[in-house]
C-alpha cells in the first residue's frame, strides 16, 4: 500500500477479500472508506494509506492507490483496503525487531528485519479503530 508493506500474523487474519463497491457513510473520518456488504455481512473499510500515514496523505496519494482486497481483522468488521498481496512465510521471534515500548504507534508490534515491512499489531489496530482514531492519537 503506498511503497509500504505490511504483515499481519496468520492469527490474527480474519479473511481476505476482493474489494467491491464501497459505500461512504456521512461524518466519518477521512481514512473510513465506507461500508462493503460481503454475504449479508457489513464490512468496515478502512483506507489503510490515509489511516497509517496520515501526514503524507495527500490527494495525488489517494489518486495513485489501487486498492484490490480486503484483509480483515481478526473477528472484528475492520478490513484494512491494500493494493496487493504477499505470499505467507513463517517467522521466529528474532527475525522481528520488536517494539521495545509504547510510542505513537500502538498497532506496531515490530519490523520484520529480511522483508523491511511492519509486523501489525491487529488487536491493537481493531481497538483504535473501534475508538475512531488514527494510528498516532493516543
Amino acid at each position: 500500500m503506498a511503497g509500504l508493506t505490511l504483515a499481519v500474523p496468520l492469527t490474527e487474519l480474519g479473511g481476505i477479500h476482493n474489494l467491491h463497491k464501497v459505500t461512504p457513510l456521512f461524518g466519518k473520518p477521512v481514512w473510513f472508506r465506507g461500508v462493503m456488504t460481503h454475504r449479508e455481512e457489513k464490512l468496515s473499510v478502512v483506507d489503510t494509506a490515509a489511516w497509517i500515514m496520515p501526514e503524507k496523505y495527500t490527494e495525488k496519494l489517494a489518486e495513485s492507490l489501487n486498492y484490490q482486497y480486503l484483509i480483515m481483522l481478526g473477528d472484528s468488521p475492520w478490513g484494512l483496503a491494500c493494493e496487493s498481496l504477499e505470499s505467507t512465510f513463517t517467522l521466529q521471534p528474532d527475525q522481528v525487531k520488536w517494539r521495545e515500548r509504547e510510542g505513537k504507534r500502538p498497532w506496531l508490534a515490530g519490523m520484520v528485519k529480511d522483508k523491511m515491512c511492519a509486523l501489525v499489531d491487529a488487536q491493537q489496530l481493531i481497538a483504535l479503530l473501534n475508538q475512531g482514531m488514527d494510528s498516532s492519537e493516543d
